[in-house]
């Protein structure tokens, strides 16, 4: 059976989606609404919250509860989106035990770290922590197209380039530090995404820690089906 606040969710969504409840108007009372629903206010509440983790409500302190103008979300791993701005700020520092587990490198070896912070208008859209053993000069002005740092993991390092990437995504909470930043409710899920990157021969030369917020971004892949490198070199041979 249904939770009860996942049925009134699931109404208010409908009213939304049909355009009874029109983009910037404010949602009755919450003491208003339980009493419509027949419900507690602690089960509306879990609602309305539901709703915002889906980007369809925004509830303003002392104002209360409007319905959210549809915003266009950033698409992982795709890259920039028009009307992003990208904010870079990056450091040398040492690697600690899970860095240098992860980047296959001594303890305390020196780690360039870029953190690139993007934004549409004044809310944030993503976090970025990029970590590449420090064989090139550290770079202060540095800047990028990718919110995800792509460009800055790529052209640094004196090591082989990488070839390509290996991506964990975790559907998580997030931190409280995590939320104070992408300024939203440590209840917001937000995607985790570990990127591990590596050349032909297997060797690690950057690792990436990124969050996205659950309300503003999507993750689409493509990935090629009936081709494997047995086929690719039959096809190969056969030209």
């Amino acid at each position: 059976m249904t939770a009860r606040h996942q049925q009134v969710a699931d109404d208010l969504r409908r009213l939304i989606a049909s355009g009874a409840l029109t983009i910037g108007e404010r949602l009755p009372p919450e003491t208003q609404l339980a009493a419509r629903y027949r419900v507690s206010t602690p089960t509306l509440r879990e609602a309305l919250e539901l709703l915002r983790t889906e980007g369809l409500v925004e509830k303003f302190q002392g104002r209360g509860n409007f319905v959210r103008r549809p915003v266009e979300r950033l698409v992982y791993p795709r890259g920039a989106v028009n009307g992003l701005h990208i904010y870079v700020s990056s450091g040398v520092i040492t690697a600690t035990v899970d860095l240098a587990a992860r980047l296959g490198t001594p303890l305390d070896t020196l780690i360039t770290e870029y953190v690139c912070v993007s934004h549409r208008d004044d809310t944030p859209q993503s976090i970025a922590h990029a970590y590449v053993p420090n064989g090139t000069p550290y770079v202060t002005d540095a800047a990028t197209e990718s919110p995800w740092g792509d460009d800055l993991v790529l052209a640094a390092g004196d090591t082989a380039p990488a070839a390509y990437s290996t991506d964990l995504v975790t559907a998580r909470f997030p931190t409280a530090a995590e939320a104070q930043s992408l300024r939203i409710s440590t209840r917001m899920p937000v995607l985790a995404v570990e990127r591990t990157f590596t050349t032909d021969d297997g060797q690690v030369v950057a690792y990436a820690h990124l969050v996205l917020p659950g309300d503003r971004t999507e993750a689409a892949f493509v990935t090629p089906i009936g081709t494997t490198t047995e086929t690719t070199e039959k096809k190969a041979e056969a030209r």
